[in-house]
């Protein structure tokens, strides 16, 4: 991937994207709306835990699987991913 100081939210929501594709067995080039919960789009907890860990290994940072509860769309765990992104790392903590 990039690095955190130029990744982007719409870097961000790419890789979300993508890692949703490979946990339904899509393409990867396949697009999921970007609006629809993560259980709408047919995600069930154990996929969940395997996105979270695939967004994570993805962006280089921790992603709590209580993310995906607390920002359950695509958009709204990009932009998340995004502002925690931007902050320093040891305010981060």
């Amino acid at each position: 991937m990039t690095t955190e100081a130029t990744i982007t939210q719409r870097d961000i929501t790419a890789v979300v994207q993508a890692s949703i594709a490979g946990e339904l067995g899509l393409a990867p080039e396949e697009r999921v709306d970007r609006h629809a919960t993560f259980v709408d789009l047919g995600l069930d907890s154990a996929a969940l835990i395997g996105l979270a860990g695939t967004v994570a290994e993805e962006l280089g940072v921790e992603v709590p699987t209580e993310w995906l509860f607390d920002h359950p769309t695509v958009d709204s765990l990009a932009a998340f991913l995004a502002r925690i992104l931007a902050t320093p790392e040891p305010a981060r903590g």
